[in-house]
């Protein structure tokens, strides 16, 4: 049984790479590997590793549509615990704009505007992009205190594959889209670990008219301390709206 504090834990660490997993397409000859459109539904598998072991949560999301953000067109989705996610589309390319999120008091909207996905899709298609550690951690003595390193790491990102196929709980999912990114930064993260090497890998797949079906995420760094977190997040279930 997981406690409240491991769930709130779970949901940050999903709201925070949340920004990977959005994309859609403006090009109508292409496929569109994420659906904005009001209504639709997604349900996933969550599983997180971290020093403390092996945490699980199922994790909602559902598409508002589009919105209004400070007098500007948006597409929000949201999660049942809350948290929003705000993104603009145009012929450039998804544009994550920031979020609120339910464990905020007041709800305030927090920016963090960068490009997640270019148009056209295509295959060796490479950008860059930023990430922020959220799996290296662990609780111990005193007071169960949790030591964690945060960094912000830049990412290379490309597109491997436009034609993966990938099994999930939700079923076998055909002509995947498949984006790799990787990343380090030296990180130092004070007199627990000291300074670091940060490494961040991760693989997300996308089926065509759904979205996100998988997508994996390693963590590393040299300390002994705080050497490793990963994060596995699966579709279960989907509804088109």
């Amino acid at each position: 049984m997981l406690t409240k504090r491991c769930l709130i834990q779970i949901r940050f660490i999903v709201l925070a790479v949340w920004v990977c997993f959005t994309t859609a397409c403006a090009d109508n000859n292409q496929a569109n590997y994420f659906p904005l459109n009001k209504g639709a539904k997604w349900r996933y598998d969550v599983a997180l590793t971290t020093r403390d072991g092996l945490e699980k949560q199922k994790y909602f999301l559902n598409s508002l549509g589009k919105k209004e953000l400070a007098d500007k067109a948006v597409f929000v989705k949201h999660s049942l615990d809350g948290s929003a996610l705000y993104y603009s589309e145009n012929e450039k390319g998804i544009t994550y704009l920031g979020h609120v999120s339910d464990l905020n008091l007041g709800r305030i909207f927090k920016p963090d505007e960068q490009v997640i996905f270019p148009y056209p899709i295509e295959k060796d298609s490479r950008w860059q992009t930023v990430t922020e550690t959220r799996l290296l951690k662990k609780t111990g003595p005193p007071q169960k205190t949790e030591f964690k390193i945060v960094a912000r790491v830049p990412m290379d990102a490309t597109v491997e594959s436009l034609s993966e196929t990938i099994t999930v709980p939700a079923g076998t999912f055909e002509n995947c889209l498949k984006i790799i990114k990787s990343g380090s930064t030296m990180k130092d993260a004070g007199n627990y670990v000291g300074l670091t090497m940060v490494n961040v890998e991760e693989t997300s797949w996308y089926a065509p008219n759904i979205g996100l079906v998988k997508m994996q995420r390693e963590e590393t760094t040299q300390s002994a301390a705080l050497d490793k977190g990963n994060l596995l997040i699966e579709l279960a279930d989907f509804e088109p709206g």
